[in-house]
Parts: structure tokens; C-alpha cells; sequence
């Protein structure tokens, strides 16, 4: 999402340039390792240094951004030792937001994750990666939200944005995207049939795959 001058001034600007500068990283416009200059990103934005700085160490806080020395503030970058330690508390974390899921599960949830999957369907048919990202990080934040542990969801909610550029290249791969499919199929099944152990056991069997999907990604 390309930076663009805010025209008018909302309510929380500080939060608006939070949200567009963390669109711009997601995306790939601010890349890895790039400063996030103040006074430049005030002068682009077309608001007060203030907001921005506010906006940017919000960002380091959400892991998106990192204080360098003689550097300042630049965007994260994720080496292969954080993508395997991000997985590892991933699986942790999201098998009990299965699991919580799973213990009541509500007609509307599974209802969502059925539609997340038949739209992911459609993705995987017509060869469309980012399709595929986008249905299985909506999967994910379904079962996150869903969970009734606030905490537990704020906690998924970042590690899933410092891996959406690593999870976009895994899905290039057709063959990643149909066991995907399948891992998250056997996901919600568990949770359509009230099964905390068997929901909490796919979903960390899903993102324990996952990883090593990553792991053969890098090293091919």
C-alpha cells in the first residue's frame, strides 16, 4: 500500500498514520531494512513529526519495526532463526485458540471458516498465491477472535503480521497451498465437532508444516 497525504485529519491521527505506515510494510512498499525517517514520513504524510514518531515506535512495538544504532528506526527483518521462533510460539499459541474454539463452538464461526475455505478453493484452482494468503491468514484470525481470550488474540494478531511476507512466498508453492487446504479443512472439522484435543492437534500440526515448508523454501 503506497504512502499518500492525508487529505483530511481523523479523530486518532496518530493511529491512522499507524495503520497506514503498517499497511505499507505488509505490502512491501516500506521494505526490510528501510529508515523510517520522521521528518521525511511527516513531510510525505503531510502530518505533524509528532504523530509520526508516536506511529513509528507504536510499529517497534508491534515487532514491524526495529531501533538500529546510528540507524534509527527501520523496518524488521525477519531471518530464518525468527521465522522458526515465531513458528514455534505460533503453534503453541494458535493450537489453543483451536482448542478454546473447539470447547464452544459457535454456528456463526464455523459458518465463517466454511466460506474462508470454499473461497480458498476457488484460489487454489485458479493458481492465485495471494488469494490463498489472504483466506489462510483469514482462517487464522477467525479462530484467533473467536477464542474469548483477548490477550491470546492480541498476541496472534502480531506474530501474524511480521510473517505475511514469509507465509506469501510458501504459498507460491501449489503443492504448500493443497496440504494447506487439507491442515486447515481437518481444523475445522475438530471444531465443527466439538473436539478441543483434535482441533488443537491439527492446527499445530498445520504451522509445525508449515515451518518446515519455510525451512526447505530457503534452503532450495
Amino acid at each position: 500500500m503506497p504512502l499518500t497525504e492525508f487529505t483530511d485529519r481523523p479523530a486518532r491521527l496518530t493511529d491512522a498514520v499507524h495503520d497506514q505506515l503498517r499497511g505499507a510494510i505488509l505490502g512491501g512498499d516500506l521494505a526490510p531494512g528501510q529508515q523510517l525517517s520522521v521528518p521525511n514520513l511527516a513531510q510525505r504524510l503531510g502530518v505533524s513529526r509528532g504523530s509520526v514518531r508516536e506511529a513509528v515506535l507504536q510499529l517497534v512495538a508491534d515487532g514491524l519495526a526495529e531501533e538500529r544504532p546510528r540507524r534509527g528506526v527501520v523496518v524488521a527483518t525477519l531471518g530464518v532463526p525468527e521465522v522458526r521462533h515465531i513458528h514455534q510460539i505460533r503453534e503453541v499459541l494458535e493450537g489453543q485458540a483451536a482448542r478454546l474454539c473447539a470447547e464452544s463452538p459457535a454456528p456463526e464461526l464455523v459458518a465463517d471458516l466454511e466460506a474462508a475455505l470454499t473461497e480458498q478453493e476457488r484460489a487454489i484452482a485458479g493458481e492465485d498465491g495471494t488469494g490463498y494468503t489472504d483466506t489462510d491468514e483469514r482462517f487464522h484470525t477467525l479462530l484467533a477472535a473467536a477464542c474469548g481470550n483477548p490477550m491470546l488474540e492480541a498476541l496472534i494478531e502480531r506474530l501474524h503480521a511480521q510473517m505475511r511476507v514469509a507465509l506469501a512466498q510458501v504459498a507460491e508453492a501449489p503443492e504448500h497451498r493443497h496440504r494447506g487446504h487439507d491442515e486447515l479443512r481437518a481444523v475445522l472439522e475438530a471444531v465443527r465437532a466439538g473436539n478441543p484435543d483434535a482441533a488443537e492437534s491439527a492446527m499445530r500440526a498445520h504451522i509445525r508444516r508449515t515451518r518446515a515448508a519455510l525451512d526447505e523454501e530457503e534452503q532450495s
